[in-house]
């Protein structure tokens, strides 16, 4: 499977009211211009499993929420590229949950 690629599918961006915070844009495929925001990440003990969460911080459409099955697999694939991406370049780094 191919990457989704930064500043062509999406593009991160500072969430205004939280510049803590970054969301994604969605630039390609059917969620056009929706920006969400990850929340906690982590790995499962099922192998090969990952599980996070996401709030939608504005969309084109207004009915639009987390629980949209092909929102969620589209945001796993911007995720899965971030990490991927991420480790390759020194940006991400994995810890185990109970590292302190």
């Amino acid at each position: 499977m191919e990457l989704l690629k930064e500043n062509e599918d999406y593009e991160l961006i500072p969430i205004e009211d939280n510049p803590d915070t970054w969301g994604v844009r969605i630039m390609s495929g059917d969620f056009i211009e929706t920006v969400v925001s990850y929340g906690a990440i982590g790995f499962n003990k099922v192998k090969d499993n990952l599980t996070f969460s996401f709030d939608v911080i504005s969309s084109p459409d207004s009915e639009l929420t987390p629980e949209n099955t092909e929102l969620q697999e589209q945001c796993t694939k911007i995720l899965e590229s971030i990490i991927v991406s991420g480790i390759e370049d020194g940006t991400v780094e994995l810890q185990d949950k109970n590292a302190s």
